[in-house]
């Protein structure tokens, strides 16, 4: 009876942990996209009055706009993206479930150790009943990172795989920010590319 209450305690436990880092994953994800979404329609407008303000040649103004449909593409990508997945929401159902089981896992713990078949089969009949209830499932990438916060639990785990599993939510947590860097590094570099001639001739001419 103990084994099974443990084993119980342990996938609470677990589940929990794991509906809340999936979350947090949504959570900073949708973030990162409504970030991603912003930044590149402020891009698309400084690309678009730049001819304005900067004398440039005609394959120069091609390029911007080839860039500035690029960026509406991404701003389009980015906010079906946001769209269809409903981070929020869903962020919101995780944090929910979360909550449901730490409760349940408390009052398993308040039990005791001398808890009943019959108690220990409702707990396990309640604990299904909020699987059901929030049927939405977090990613392995939320199981595994509960695998790193709980060392104490999985001492079976190598460096390796400890070492892995860092640079999986490295990866999975940087991608829509390292994508900005990107679009913004190239807009830096357009913009100096256009502006650069003319701050030389006007430090040529203030010079003579």
């Amino acid at each position: 009876m103990n084994t099974a209450r443990e084993k119980l305690l342990k996938a609470l436990r677990t589940t929990a942990a794991a509906s809340f880092n999936a979350s947090k994953r949504l959570e900073m994800h949708d973030k990162k996209l409504t970030r991603l979404t912003a930044f590149a329609s402020a891009y698309v407008i400084i690309l678009t009055i730049l001819p304005y303000f900067v004398k440039s040649s005609t394959e120069v103004t091609d390029l911007y706009n080839f860039t500035t449909v690029v960026f509406s593409i991404v701003i389009l990508i980015s906010s079906l993206l946001q769209y269809s997945s409903n981070n929020i929401v869903n962020s919101e159902q995780h944090h929910r479930s979360g909550l449901e089981m730490n409760e349940l896992y408390r009052l398993l713990l308040l039990e005791g150790e001398a808890i009943d078949r019959a108690a220990l089969s409702d707990f396990t009949t309640r604990y299904s009943a909020i699987l059901q209830k929030y049927s939405i499932n977090h990613d392995q990438i939320d199981y595994r990172k509960v695998l790193l916060e709980r060392p104490e639990d999985n001492p079976w785990m190598s460096r390796a795989m400890r070492a892995g599993i860092r640079f999986q939510i490295a990866r999975n947590n940087a991608t829509p920010d390292l994508f900005l860097i990107c679009i913004t590094i190239l807009i830096v570099v357009m913009i100096w590319h256009s502006i650069a001639p003319q701050i030389s001739s006007w430090i040529w001419w203030h010079s003579k």
